[in-house]
């Protein structure tokens, strides 16, 4: 074992984070290809249990017969210049290649996250990923970029205990209890993947709200990953377009909610990390050489705007999502970018959260799904299928 000081990224484990949550229930339910049309009313809403049900005290848990989990090596301490984390505006950041990424991995932060992932489960019918994986057909090496507080790879590593799931991120943040499959990585992956054998490669490869990740959507993320993947892998992303958009007449050109976040925007660009990437997945995959592409699109409202009961709770709930997470967003390019102290980032922040709870305004975000697949040597590439039509959040 090297010294901490000469350790490389690749011995740079994630560590315990004894405070953190337990992964997330699971949701119900299954999800069918978007309907046609982009009206917010009327979409037939599909779930077999109410979005905030809970388990009942009379559901019986059954133990674990091995009694514990083994303790992996990635569970090891590191470097304490990694978990020497920035303190900015009240909010910490990352260590690890600071400043590259503007947004903080504080506690409140990863509660935040941790709430955003329960949501975008149920956005997604409770599905944890739309390749073509089952029990019959499961992935064998699978790896999470961005994979933030780890609930992504925790469920993936239970449901296919049979596969070695791997998730990078720029900070430990990671529960330390995982199921042995599972191993988290401190690493920037816009750089040259180190950590891994170099005659590694997986056949699955999978992102989530990495947004202001990437400057080069070809170059940091795609390429690498189609380079990475065994022929016949899949490359999935799932992905929040922050723009605010309305399909009616409902939403003024200076509503705060939609200035603001074109603001941010506007800062995120000029420091080169774009935040409208999101519907750019699906041509770049296909220009990078994936085959079999395919593109599933959900509306989320942005509060409890909709008429339908099912989605007015959506919508309250990523309304909670927005007003906790608002200032997360917002204070490292209103900082570094715009030059705006604490004071004043919170003065702003004021307007911002009422418009978030204005239900006259019938305002949602697009949450894109995309996936492809590196075609076999010498497979012709084929048609892209899917529609792109959106349709409401959690219905078929």
């Amino acid at each position: 074992m090297s010294s901490p000081e000469n350790q490389s990224s690749s011995e740079r484990p994630a560590t315990d984070n004894s405070s953190r949550r337990d992964a997330p229930p699971q949701a119900s339910g299954a999800v069918a290809p978007p309907l046609d049309g982009v009206s917010l009313m009327n979409y037939e809403f599909t779930f077999q249990q109410h979005v905030d049900d809970r388990v009942t005290a009379s559901f019986r848990i059954e133990a674990d017969p091995n009694g514990s989990r083994l303790e992996s090596p990635d569970t090891h301490s590191i470097t304490s210049s990694i978990s020497k984390y920035r303190v900015e505006n009240g909010r910490t950041f990352h260590a690890y290649k600071d400043g590259s990424y503007m947004y903080p991995n504080d506690e409140q932060e990863l509660d935040r996250q941790d709430y955003q992932y329960v949501v975008l489960k149920h956005v997604m019918g409770g599905k944890l990923y739309f390749a073509p994986w089952s029990q019959e057909k499961p992935p064998r090496n699978v790896l999470d970029i961005g994979t933030g507080t780890g609930q992504w790879c925790i469920e993936m590593g239970d449901e296919f205990p049979s596969a070695n799931i791997s998730g990078t991120d720029l900070s430990p943040v990671q529960p330390r209890d995982v199921p042995e499959n599972v191993h988290f990585y401190v690493e920037d992956s816009r750089e040259d993947w180190q950590w891994y054998a170099q005659n590694e490669t997986f056949d699955y490869i999978h992102t989530r709200m990495t947004v202001g990740a990437w400057q080069d959507l070809k170059e940091d993320i795609l390429q690498k990953s189609y380079d990475r993947l065994a022929p016949g892998g899949w490359f999935e992303a799932q992905e929040i377009q922050c723009t605010i958009l309305c399909d009616d007449d409902t939403m003024p050109d200076d509503f705060e909610l939609k200035v603001h976040f074109d603001d941010l925007e506007d800062a995120s660009a000029a420091i080169g990390r774009p935040l409208k990437l999101a519907h750019k997945f699906k041509q770049v995959m296909r220009e990078v050489g994936f085959v079999d592409v395919e593109e599933v699109t959900y509306k989320i409202p942005i509060n409890g705007w909709p008429r339908n009961r099912q989605y007015k709770q959506l919508g309250k709930m990523w309304e909670h999502n927005l007003i906790t997470g608002i200032h997360a967003v917002s204070v490292g390019p209103l900082h570094r970018v715009r030059g705006l102290n604490q004071n004043q980032i919170q003065m702003m922040l004021v307007p911002v959260r009422t418009a978030i709870s204005d239900s006259r305004v019938h305002a949602y975000h697009k949450f894109f799904i995309v996936w492809g697949r590196k075609p076999f040597p010498n497979e012709l590439q084929t048609s892209a299928q899917g529609s792109g039509d959106a349709t409401m959040g959690g219905a078929p």
